[in-house]
């Protein structure tokens, strides 16, 4: 059975790592979402996993906390359940770290932000060169 999960090993938090992905990574957007990646080779003992995820929104479009939480929740909810899919296809290719975005001006419904999830992970997926097993 599929757990849908999103733990803390899954997430990016690191400072270092963030300003790299930002800095040497490739974007796509689907309006509303953005993704922002980074091919990431793991340093030595360090155990990462395929891809590692962080949200953002913006403070200048969204200056309430409450929204910007509620809709960092619906991107969360909607890459939790792409996840599975996201790991089965990219068995074998590489350790990825990637940024999604909310770029839009007013609040989504779940629907709107599950749709553009999907739309947008499929393009970026289709995009990724095929990295040949080591």
């Amino acid at each position: 059975m599929t757990r849908y999960t999103l733990s803390k090993g899954d997430r990016l938090a690191s400072t270092r790592h963030i300003e790299s992905l930002f800095r040497e990574g490739a974007s796509l957007a689907k309006f509303p979402v953005r993704i922002v990646w980074r091919l990431h080779v793991p340093e030595e003992g360090e155990a990462e996993a395929p891809v590692r995820v962080m949200f953002s929104v913006s403070k200048k479009k969204f200056a309430r906390a409450v929204d910007r939480n509620r809709i960092k929740r619906l991107m969360r909810e909607a890459y939790r359940h792409l996840k599975p899919g996201i790991f089965d296809r990219l068995a074998g290719r590489g350790h990825f770290h990637l940024s999604i975005i909310y770029t839009g001006t007013e609040m989504p419904g779940p629907d709107t932000v599950r749709k553009a999830m999907h739309v947008v992970v499929e393009r970026w997926l289709q995009q990724l060169p095929e990295i040949p097993a080591a």
